[in-house]
């Protein structure tokens, strides 16, 4: 059946030969016309873009992202934009369900579609796709690599696809965003169902395309136009960051802190950005009196974060403050649990037993034995596998023998473990030696 509507995709490219081919094929099917506005390759780009069959231009660059891409945007003659970078794709699925949307939505109010996006390695499948609950929040994708390693991407929601009228046009030279001249953009949330894959932020992207520097150019220059303008301090402070100087990074990110509004959304991610990247600087300059500083006003403006407290926890554990640590580990896991999908601990999560065994070994070197021992369960009940949980609540174990012998520990460990197995009594009698635990090595020996 024909379209009842014609899909102009357009993207500005430079030096994308790695990523043309993908580009140009992922909607072919569906696209009505494709448009390439070159911005300067040095390589084969222009030349793979037009032997596929997109019409190619070319643009002198001049220092803004939003020229470029509203020049690509006056070439195109369909109804609709699906502006996606080469470096961005859609999955086959969604391509076919981006045609319906467009159809029901010709006769519409709104000029776009806001959908989640999601940063993943170029190796990396997605496997379970939990897109968008919500505008502006970050989820965690579970995914595998290639080598069959796990692996995990971030996602947030931008606008890609929209309608091709005069009026809507890109602003800015960097951090660009659509706007409607004279008017408000009305925006169709379908982010539970399409999703844009971008794979441009992976370390060697980066480094190959000297995107760090060239984004510290541009935001400058913006920056220039927008004095005071706190989200572009922020995006300094992050160029900063990545290039690893701190100080630099600290300083744009203070200064941002300084120019943000009193009173800003929990819901901004580039806001709770600023505070978790400031809390990672001045603890790795061990700085601990401006992490606090960082950290209370984190939880004021974003008390549903439970990186901060992620962070503070882990740090304390590395510095042997263990009562402090167990203290922001509980707060962390507590927020986390509390607030579940509405909560954006997006290092948490990632890194969710380990922070539960972080707090196994605060609660074992405070001498919490009964908390110890209930954490340490709460972790092996969910992977039993895990060896230096094990062997801390062994340990624990140990250390209260007056009041636990080694055979009501033995009793214990068979509601873990099946030890008439031969690879799981290996595996706990490791554990046990590793604990020094001499009796319950013989008790196990007996089994």
């Amino acid at each position: 059946m024909e379209q009842k509507i014609r899909i102009s995709q357009c993207m500005i490219v430079k030096d994308e030969e790695k990523n043309i081919r993908r580009a140009l094929s992922w909607g072919k099917d569906i696209m009505w016309e494709q448009i390439v506005v070159d911005t300067g390759s040095k390589d084969q780009t222009p030349e793979i873009a037009a032997r596929m069959g997109a019409t190619v231009y070319h643009f002198s660059w001049i220092d803004d992202f939003a020229a470029a891409k509203n020049y690509a945007i006056q070439k195109a003659k369909g109804d609709w934009i699906v502006f996606l970078d080469a470096d961005e794709y859609m999955r086959p699925e969604d391509t076919k369900k981006l045609v319906r949307y467009l159809e029901s939505l010709q006769k519409s109010r709104y000029h776009g579609l806001l959908t989640s996006w999601i940063q993943v390695d170029g190796s990396e499948a997605i496997l379970q796709d939990e897109t968008g609950e919500e505008k502006e929040k970050l989820k965690l994708h579970k995914s595998i690599k290639a080598d069959g390693t796990a692996g995990v991407a971030l996602s947030g929601t931008q606008v890609r696809i929209f309608r091709n009228l005069e009026r809507i046009c890109y602003q800015g030279r960097i951090h660009e965003k659509l706007y409607v001249k004279n008017g408000s953009f009305f925006c169709k949330d379908v982010s539970r169902e399409l999703a844009v894959y971008h794979t441009g932020y992976t370390p060697s992207e980066m480094e190959e395309k000297k995107k760090v520097e060239r984004n510290l150019y541009l935001v400058k220059k913006e920056l220039e136009d927008h004095p005071g303008d706190y989200k572009l301090m922020s995006y300094l402070g992050d160029s900063y960051f990545q290039q690893k100087n701190q100080e630099e990074a600290a300083k744009w990110y203070q200064q941002a802190v300084s120019f943000m509004p009193k009173t800003i959304s929990e819901d901004s991610i580039q806001g709770a950005l600023i505070f978790k990247h400031l809390l990672l600087i001045y603890m790795d300059f061990g700085d601990e009196k401006a992490a606090i500083r960082v950290y209370e006003e984190g939880i004021r403006r974003f008390p549903k974060e439970g990186d901060y407290d992620y962070l503070m926890g882990k740090k304390y554990v590395e510095w042997k403050q263990f009562e402090k640590g167990a203290y922001h580990l509980q707060r962390a896991i507590g927020l986390m649990e509390q607030y579940g999908s509405g909560s954006r601990s997006i290092l948490l999560a990632h890194n969710l037993i380990g922070a539960w065994e972080l707090l196994v070994f605060c609660f074992y070197e405070t001498g919490g034995q009964k908390q110890c021992v209930s954490c340490s369960v709460t972790i092996l009940k969910a992977d039993p596998w895990r060896q230096e949980t094990l062997k801390i609540l062994l340990s624990a174990f140990k250390k209260d023998e007056a009041n636990t012998s080694p055979s009501q520990v033995l009793a214990f460990l068979k509601n873990l473990y099946r030890l008439q197995i031969p690879e799981n009594k290996k595996f706990v009698l490791e554990a046990a030696r590793a604990a020094c635990y001499p009796a319950l090595v013989a008790e196990l020996e007996r089994v």
